[in-house]
């Protein structure tokens, strides 16, 4: 073999190697995010099967590309084409997942599977091809595939074509979704429209990228007459994309991908009615469990506990207990520190040691709040209690 030629089979190879590891990241991340939703506890759950759906698919889509990439197909060629047509219910999944995270109370109804027959159409396609039944027939077209690209016959692209329309049609509904709920008046719930549509634009966005890819390539294969594999592994960098957006907003706050549409008022409604309830647990937590000792809690932490908003939280503090969120951790890391100062296990530690185990994280901010609840200074309070 010529050196040349041994040189562009080790590149292919590094290549192809690089997005197997590209797909089984992008696969597994999909795989822990099906498993973290089917968890989850959510509310609309209607959103959450979507957003299921539209991992899974993804999952299907990359294992198709790693049996290209990873030269599965020379072990286990019975795996062909098992992402064929996925690209066409990517539109139909985001749309109907961009309604259960507009819409208040939307259900699915079985209408809404006339959706599928753009895919069932392209994988009719797909199997009207001339040789589909034959193993080393459908071989050979995948060694073709990958090293120079199939000839884009009319078939092909017809079914390119579809890829192209089909997606480019589910973005504009989906977009003009958007569009239609934020001319609308401000809601009133506490997952805000505002922080929904940013969310969806943002997927949107993604979703167009993968659009302009697609097209490109469509007109690529008019021109040259040939379709190749460059495409699909250029929009599996992009999906990866997709599927870690979600896991990086699953990670900081994931109630904005699947809200239950609760309102401010329904809040306000149980602060009023379960007020002895929530100030009593959130004694216990104070009292018992000592979570002030945590020196990174933070108020949303405790209303988190409590299944509150935060905003919630400081109107409780402020209009049962007359005290602001620092000034009761204070309270209760000074009585924990005076406790600790008494306590003969603790013997060994200085001042300030036994105020960090109370919960302060430095010496003015300790000070400042010990002579503001006890009147004295840490120094003298102990020199007159002794």
């Amino acid at each position: 073999m010529p050196y040349s030629r041994k040189v562009a089979w080790l590149y292919l190879g590094m290549v192809l190697n690089l997005w197997s590891i590209l797909l089984i990241a992008s696969a597994s991340q999909c795989l822990f995010l099906i498993l973290f939703f089917l968890k989850r506890g959510t509310k609309n759950k209607t959103a959450t099967r979507l957003l299921i759906l539209l991992l899974s698919i993804i999952l299907f889509m990359n294992v198709g590309n790693l049996w290209y990439a990873a030269r599965i197909y020379l072990e286990i060629p019975w795996l062909a084409g098992i992402g064929r047509g996925t690209t066409l219910l990517i539109g139909p999944a985001f749309y109907l997942y961009t309604l259960s995270v507009i819409r208040p109370g939307f259900k699915l109804r079985k209408t809404h599977f006339l959706h599928l027959s753009g895919y069932v159409l392209g994988l009719s396609l797909v199997y009207l091809q001339p040789g589909g039944d034959n193993m080393n027939s459908e071989m050979q077209k995948v060694e073709a595939f990958l090293m120079n690209g199939i000839q884009a016959t009319p078939l092909v692209l017809i079914r390119f074509g579809l890829y192209v329309l089909h997606l480019a049609t589910y973005l504009i509904l989906s977009r003009k979704e958007v569009i239609r709920a934020s001319e609308k008046l401000n809601d009133n719930y506490l997952i805000s429209r505002e922080s929904r549509i940013k969310w969806l634009s943002k997927l949107n966005s993604v979703l167009i990228a993968i659009g302009i890819v697609v097209v490109l390539s469509f007109i690529d294969a008019l021109v040259t007459g040939y379709y190749n594999s460059d495409s699909n592994y250029i929009n599996t960098l992009i999906y990866s994309v997709f599927v870690y957006l979600i896991a990086y907003q699953a990670l900081a706050d994931d109630k904005e991908i699947v809200p239950d549409f609760k309102t401010k008022y329904q809040a306000g409604q149980r602060i009023q009615a379960d007020k002895d309830t929530l100030i009593d647990t959130l004694k216990k937590l104070l009292r018992e469990e000592k979570i002030f000792k945590n020196p990174e809690l933070k108020q949303a932490d405790i209303a988190r506990m409590l299944e509150i908003p935060p905003h919630q939280l400081t109107a409780l503090l402020n209009t049962e207990l007359n005290q602001s969120f620092f000034e009761l951790l204070n309270h209760y890391r000074v009585e924990e520190f005076i406790a600790l100062a008494n306590d003969e296990a603790y013997d060994h530690l200085s001042i300030m040691g036994k105020a960090q185990e109370a919960g302060f994280t430095s010496k003015s901010s300790f000070n400042t709040a010990f002579k503001k609840i006890k009147g004295q200074t840490p120094s003298e309070f102990l020199k007159n209690s002794h």
